[in-house]
């Protein structure tokens, strides 16, 4: 027997956030990717990412969120994101996401692979009012290593027994 637990208590729509709320949200949300990352144009950022917000990595503000986004755009210059799924509940915008990009410069001290390289992941964003304050993402980081050759690409692939 399976038994799930939900570890915060579910809100509806309209109890915690109007609906308006979740459109404009979620809008933010593409904006980030589509108008922000995508263009390079990190000094939006101040725009939707609060002075207190705290990143997956522990970046902090718009700054530290605008630094990780540098990083990535610097190791893959003609990288390019796409929305696949946007869906919000509560102040809480959930995005799967993927990016493809030429890895040209290191990145998190990798070498440059030359390789083109896809990735994807699941992003949360929680907001406080109109600006994002948290950020929860898991990425296929063993598919990323992959193909830039850092990890060999049958590392998944069962073996056969003997």
């Amino acid at each position: 027997m399976i038994e799930v637990k939900e570890i915060q208590p579910r809100t509806t729509t309209t109890e915690y956030v109007g609906t308006s709320a979740l459109a404009k949200n979620k809008a933010t949300i593409r904006n980030l990717y589509e108008g922000i990352l995508n263009t390079g144009k990190l000094d939006l950022l101040k725009e939707i990412i609060a002075e207190d917000y705290t990143g997956t990595r522990g970046e902090k503000s718009p700054g530290g969120f605008a630094e990780t986004v540098g990083s990535i755009r610097i190791a893959f210059p003609d990288i390019k994101w796409t929305v696949e799924d946007l869906m919000a509940d509560g102040n809480k915008v959930i995005v799967r996401w993927s990016w493809k990009g030429t890895n040209k410069a290191s990145f998190r001290g990798l070498p440059p692979s030359g390789k083109e390289v896809s990735d994807s992941a699941i992003a949360i964003y929680q907001f406080d009012g109109e600006k994002i304050v948290k950020a929860w993402i898991q990425s296929d980081k063993l598919g990323f290593l992959q193909q830039v050759g850092l990890v060999a690409s049958d590392i998944a692939t069962p073996r056969a027994k003997k």
